[in-house]
């Protein structure tokens, strides 16, 4: 139990620094504006939106819609250095995100869903908040089911939608909880404080009194990840993530991954039972669904899970704390 808990310190530590390192532009919040500067080019590994105040980098869901928005991939705006606008072929662009993408699920997988992850922080929090026993939900039937919801949002509202209807991020948009948290509520927030419509933004996000439909919805979807989230362990992540889909088809083969040594593992259920992603470890180790958040191997009594970069590393670390070197 104590190393369990040493772990779990140890992951929120990490995604507690890692979000506010990417979300430290604090003139953002106080004069209700986007930063846009050359460091805004980079995507973050995580769901992280564009239009949250403090946000550094670009959301790489967001980028993957501007990629498919345009019918002329010939063209591009870019910001140079010095935060002019210059154009550029889009191709660049599109080889520069599909490639981090790849890379960073090649790298590891969900493991940056697990600690590298602002929303994923937030659902963290939130499944902490105590409810009665019976209203905290493990699974249900149609859970396993209801988990390939995220690849229908990544083809339909990240790829096919974006595709065919220029210049609409449809998941940004019309679905994305995190932007609206992170993004559309402090925004129209600023700018019903300070009386104006747009918060100085130039985005076109409005004060709180203009307001329409779409924001509802947005709110409603909102509200639902939120009141979902302290019941049921990260229903973003497991049912709507496209970032998660798209990491999800790296875990079996990225660089960092999980592995069970059977001459210890007497297959108890352990694993399976504290793992609130609904991963059975001992016969799934490299799980689509795993976040590698650690739980699994700090709570094996036979010390039979093990964790690294690559094979050898997986099968010859000691034990300890760290979920990223624990064997």
């Amino acid at each position: 139990m104590q190393v369990r808990k040493a772990v779990e310190r140890r992951r929120f530590a990490i995604q507690a620094v890692f979000s506010l390192l990417t979300n430290s532009y604090v003139v953002g919040f106080l004069t209700g504006t986007i930063y846009k500067g050359p460091l805004k080019q980079i995507c973050v590994p995580g769901m992280n939106c564009y239009s949250c105040p403090g946000a550094l980098g670009a959301c790489p869901i967001g980028s993957l819609q501007a990629i498919f928005n345009q019918s002329d991939f010939s063209k591009g705006v870019w910001s140079d250095s010095n935060g002019y606008l210059v154009t550029k072929p889009l191709y660049y662009f599109a080889f520069y995100v599909v490639g981090f993408l790849m890379l960073v699920g090649a790298l590891c997988g969900r493991l940056v869903c697990g600690f590298l992850c602002p929303f994923g922080l937030i659902q963290d929090l939130l499944h902490k908040i105590p409810l009665p026993k019976k209203l905290k939900i493990r699974t249900f039937p149609g859970d396993k089911q209801l988990r390939y919801l995220k690849y229908f949002f990544l083809v339909v509202f990240v790829i096919v939608l974006p595709l065919l209807y220029e210049s609409n991020p449809f998941f940004c948009k019309y679905i994305c909880p995190s932007g609206m948290l992170l993004g559309g509520i402090p925004l129209m927030t600023y700018g019903s404080l300070a009386g104006n419509t747009a918060a100085g933004t130039g985005t076109g996000i409005t004060s709180w009194a203009e307001a329409g439909g779409l924001t509802s919805l947005k709110l409603g979807i909102l509200a639902a990840t939120i009141l979902l989230s302290i019941m049921i362990y990260r229903p973003f992540c497991k049912y709507i993530c496209p970032l998660g889909a798209i990491y999800s088809f790296f875990n079996r083969i990225s660089l960092y991954r999980y592995s069970v040594d059977e001459s210890k593992c007497t297959h108890c259920g352990v694993c399976k039972n504290v793992c609130r992603m609904g991963v059975d470890m001992s016969t799934t180790p490299n799980s689509p669904e795993c976040i590698r958040c650690g739980d699994c191997k700090a709570a094996c009594p036979h010390h039979a899970i093990c964790a690294g970069f690559g094979k050898k590393a997986a099968s010859t670390q000691t034990l300890t704390a760290d979920p990223g070197e624990s064997c």
